[in-house]
């Protein structure tokens, strides 16, 4: 490619006992992007030569007149507008009603010219209509920033290769055009190439504006070609080969590869699900802005969300008191008000109906339930093995790294989770709400009522 593209050829190398990849992908991005454009230019400059040639062509027929006059009405055209367009056909309707055939042997011949200079109209009017768009959308993106270019190279990507657009909603992967939901990838792509057209997907980015649209792109094949791609970039300078322009090298897909291990296709970062890769993609599409805070998110949704987590006001309608922090607010509707807060249950069962409030929970049922293979998370610094990843990062926090974080805000000390500070309070107020349902003893915490269970009431029914 450098080669045929600027005419460098790296010979040296040759005697060097080196590894083949000697040019890194940013520069094979940008080499591809050169190359695609020099065949832009080539394509230019031979469709330009057989125009010229066209017309050389057509001087020399018999009727040069009528010829000179249609060229002179199809250059025109470029530069007029509708109104001036009109007026020039209507010009041209009266023109041919005052001109009669001069012998009946042309009428036939006469039909025949009027049909080909109706079928170049039609070719020139494709041209003109095609100029004119490109010409719109300079227009528009002045008018209305580069939301609509956005839209329509995202769908460009999206109709021209096989990336699967999808969804995720309530922790499940769903369609994009029917919101069904799926626990398998490969079930959703075969679903919405066989339930749904690009046609669907088009008018619900359209309605969605400039809103972000997740893709999957595990599998990037070119339906042209049939050639596979590793990433949207590749593929947007490939499909530029086969003439499918675009303005600019942006567009509203966030990629993702679904599989054994959650990367960021950015950055490289890992996440244990997908509910925190979806978070993670914030940083690097910050569409929408707090004004507040100043913290970037992806989209509107985040931002409202953000909004209500950290910028509400927290107070007590029926006392009128005002809190610091959620978990002040929550322990006074508990301890106050004696109300029953129940954990929001975010991870489904794939299989059945069950849902859990913990990601190890879910697991654990997968295992007990649903006969999966039982994940073992091994510690490097021990030999402790966990259920999930993020247990093993807690344990490695807690255990190894002592990190604490989290300060008690009546004598300072610090502890490695919030839930360790909220039952250490409890030595400096001397609460005691946990009570045992077979002797009635009171205890401070929920551990300690499990382990007087445990000790006191082994056994009992």
């Amino acid at each position: 490619m450098l080669r045929q593209t600027f005419d460098i050829q790296i010979s040296h190398f040759k005697s060097m006992d080196l590894s083949q990849n000697l040019i890194c992908e940013s520069c094979i991005t940008n080499l591809q992007q050169a190359h695609a454009f020099k065949l832009t230019v080539l394509r230019s400059e031979e469709m330009i030569i057989k125009y010229f040639k066209e017309i050389q062509r057509n001087q020399d027929c018999e009727d040069t007149k009528t010829y000179s006059e249609l060229n002179e009405v199809t250059i025109k055209r470029e530069f007029v507008h509708e109104e001036e367009q009109k007026l020039l056909a209507d010009i041209k309707l009266e023109l041919t009603k005052e001109q009669t055939p001069v012998k009946r042997k042309r009428k036939s011949r006469d039909l025949r010219a009027k049909k080909k200079s109706k079928i170049k109209d039609d070719s020139v009017s494709k041209k003109l209509k095609q100029e004119k768009a490109e010409k719109d959308w300079i227009k528009i993106a002045e008018r209305r920033g580069n939301g609509p270019i956005l839209r329509e190279n995202s769908l460009k990507l999206i109709a021209n290769s096989t990336i699967c657009v999808f969804q995720w909603n309530k922790s499940r992967y769903r369609c994009f055009c029917c919101k069904e939901p799926f626990s398998d990838m490969n079930l959703l792509r075969e679903h919405t190439n066989t339930s749904h057209s690009v046609e669907e997907i088009r008018k619900i980015i359209i309605m969605q504006q400039n809103r972000l649209v997740k893709v999957e792109i595990s599998l990037v094949i070119c339906k042209i070609c049939n050639k596979r791609f590793d990433s949207l970039d590749f593929l947007r300078v490939h499909l530029e080969i086969h003439g499918v322009k675009f303005d600019i090298n942006e567009d509203l897909l966030v990629p993702f590869k679904i599989g054994a291990n959650l990367n960021c296709q950015i950055c490289g970062e890992s996440f244990p699900m997908f509910r925190h890769l979806n978070i993670h993609m914030n940083k690097h599409f910050q569409k929408q802005v707090c004004h507040i805070c100043g913290a970037a998110f992806s989209n509107l949704v985040f931002l409202n969300l953000h909004k209500t987590r950290s910028h509400r006001p927290l107070s007590c309608k029926e006392c009128n008191i005002n809190f610091n922090n959620k978990m002040d607010k929550k322990d006074h509707d508990v301890n106050v008000h004696n109300l029953k807060i129940e954990r929001k249950l975010r991870f489904p069962c794939p299989y059945c109906s069950e849902r859990f409030f913990q990601e190890n929970f879910r697991v654990q049922h997968l295992v007990e339930k649903h006969g999966m293979i039982r994940p073992e998370h091994k510690c490097s610094l021990c030999s402790k093995v966990f259920i999930t990843k993020s247990l093993l990062n807690n344990h490695v926090k807690n255990v190894h790294m002592k990190e604490k974080n989290h300060e008690c805000d009546v004598c300072h000390h610090l502890f490695y989770t919030k839930s360790d500070v909220a039952r250490h309070k409890v030595t400096h107020t001397g609460e005691k709400k946990f009570s045992c349902n077979m002797c009635n003893t009171l205890f401070s915490s929920r551990d300690s009522l499990r382990r007087h269970i445990k000790r006191t009431h082994a056994g009992m029914n």
